[in-house]
């Protein structure tokens, strides 16, 4: 029995920035954390759904959650030069 280190893939719908006159207009990059990046057209993933629906034993099943939103609060202190009387006081 051969044992392969699970890894994560990362997809996305990209533009093809030089499309050619035939070429997709569009693809779907997946991006694996071992091998890099893969391209791919509608049509090929149009294929590969059908093929793992054909072979749903295969799929591995992933559950997607939204992480919880972290709110991040920043102090932002202005410095303003003084005037007059506390100008004198302090010696500004």
């Amino acid at each position: 029995m051969t044992t392969t280190k699970l890894q994560r893939a990362y997809i996305k719908l990209v533009k093809n920035k030089n499309a050619r006159t035939n070429a997709s207009k569009q693809y779907f990059q997946v991006f694996t954390e071992k091998d890099g990046g893969y391209l791919f057209t509608l049509n090929e993933m149009d294929k590969a759904a059908r093929r793992a629906e054909k072979n749903r034993e295969d799929v591995y099943p992933v559950e997607f959650t939204e992480p919880e939103p972290e709110v991040i609060t920043k102090e932002v202190i202005v410095e303003v030069p003084a005037k007059g009387f506390f100008a004198k006081l302090f010696g500004f």
